[in-house]
């Protein structure tokens, strides 16, 4: 692995976003630059793969999608610390009853961003 120098824009760890092409698209034009189109087991699929990645410090991925995943893949995103697992609502909205991106931020970080 190449050393980061001083000059080097590059983070340490990548944001990656996985999710519906609309949320793609926002994130492309936002300058993220690994994305993944998945929907279904496809997307569980890719993000397990992610989550094994040591290159990978933010999955950011639409929570609708999360909602179709496996129990066990459900339990994994909860207890990770990293990468840290962001969902994020769709172009439908939030869905109801759901954590907002501030708490599901303090829950994986262990502390309060805000404060």
């Amino acid at each position: 692995m190449a050393e980061k120098t001083e000059n080097s824009n590059e983070l340490p760890h990548k944001i990656v976003v996985v999710g519906y092409p609309s949320t793609i698209t926002g994130f492309r034009l936002a300058g993220v630059q690994e994305t993944y189109s998945a929907e279904g087991k496809d997307c569980e699929g890719t993000v397990a793969k992610l989550l094994e990645r040591e290159d990978v410090g933010i999955i950011i991925i639409n929570r609708r999608a999360v909602q179709g995943f496996d129990w066990r893949m459900k339990r994994r995103i909860e207890k990770t610390t990293k990468p840290v697992v962001v969902e994020i609502p769709d172009s439908q909205g939030e869905l109801p009853e759901e954590e907002s991106l501030g708490e599901l931020m303090k829950r994986a970080l262990g502390f309060d961003i805000a404060k």
